[in-house]
């Protein structure tokens, strides 16, 4: 028995002890995080890129404008001064003038004529610069890359007939309230404006000195657009292919310096036929070449340029804030495009 008892022993499975080691869980597999699928954003139409152009232009015009009124107020009393013979100078400077202007009429008297501005060039800096983005467009056919000069002149100077055909009357409009006083003209605003020239001079008069400005106002817009493609592309770009601020305000306050100045006669003509016969008086210029003819009789070849020094100071300022702006306002409603060359346009 003692024997059996052994073998039974030996046969059967040791107990189990306290010190055994617990079975080790089977680790479950985490399963992988699913990314859904990114919807690219669905192009926009042209009708869409080009509204939101004209918003860009508009603001950038608003905001130009306003910055600089009071020097766009005394390069306009520099320009019609001298128009009636014999009358004394009233401005002579820069300084002078501000010193008159402030005495005589205050603060408000540096903005006449800024409301009327401003509404004006809401749709001309809206259809200026959305016209540009929009013949480059067409001049630029399959080509890739920048424009030249000749492709980016045709652009501007379409864009700029265009844009004043539409805005005309509101530039009429504004320089008769900003020289309402110093002609003895009263404006109660601008549809009390809009109604004495239409009952005094007939719907003519809000297209007085069209022709001048259609000869020097659309290449100017085309001198302008060009050399600040041009100059821009000389500035430094950072990573992304836009060029920076101050290299932007730079640019547009050259490009606007040498179209200003190359087109400033024209400009003259335009401001003296655009209040010649204003209020019903008699009309001292039959049409706009008879203006340029009297004007260099009787004040010589300088008459052209009255006002430059002032239009200077203004313009730099002036040209490189509506450039800068433009650019930064269409990079925030994302239509600022970069070409394949590697630098936005």
């Amino acid at each position: 028995p003692s024997l059996l008892a052994a073998r039974v022993l030996a046969a059967s499975p040791a107990p189990a002890t306290a010190t055994a080691t617990a079975a080790t869980p089977t680790a479950v597999a985490t399963p992988p995080t699913v990314t859904a699928p990114t919807v690219p954003a669905p192009p926009r139409s042209t009708k869409q890129v080009m509204l939101l152009q004209m918003l860009a232009g508009a603001g950038s015009g608003s905001i130009t404008k306003t910055a600089v009124a009071p020097l766009e107020r005394l390069k306009i009393l520099f320009q019609i001064q001298g128009m009636v013979e014999g009358a004394p100078k009233k401005y002579t400077g820069v300084v002078q003038a501000l010193g008159v202007v402030g005495r005589e009429e205050g603060l408000v008297g540096f903005y006449k004529g800024n409301g009327a501005n401003v509404l004006r060039v809401i749709p001309v800096y809206a259809l200026k610069f959305a016209f540009n983005d929009t013949f480059k467009d067409m001049v630029r056919g399959g080509d890739v890359g920048p424009l030249g000069p000749q492709k980016l002149m045709l652009a501007g100077t379409m864009a700029g007939m265009m844009q004043q055909l539409v805005t005309y009357p509101l530039e009429v409009v504004r320089t008769r309230l900003s020289l309402g006083v110093t002609m003895g003209l009263h404006y109660n605003g601008i549809t009390d404006c809009v109604k004495q020239i239409l009952a005094k001079e007939g719907p003519a008069g809000l297209y007085k000195g069209m022709g001048p400005t259609l000869i020097s106002g659309a290449p100017y817009v085309g001198l302008q657009m060009t050399m600040y493609s041009m100059l821009r592309r000389m500035a430094p770009v950072d990573s992304e292919g836009i060029t920076p601020l101050q290299w932007s305000i730079l640019a547009g306050a050259g490009a606007g310096l040498m179209a200003q100045t190359i087109t400033f006669p024209g400009d003259v003509i335009r401001r003296r036929m655009q209040t010649n016969g204003a209020g019903g008086v008699p009309k001292i210029y039959r049409n706009s070449w008879h203006c340029t003819v009297v004007t260099v009789q009787k004040e010589g070849w300088t008459a052209l340029y009255k006002g430059l020094s002032t239009n200077i100071i203004r313009c730099l300022p002036g040209a490189g804030i509506q450039f800068a702006a433009y650019d930064a306002l269409k990079r925030a409603l994302g239509v600022h495009e970069v070409h394949l060359h590697g630098r936005s346009e």
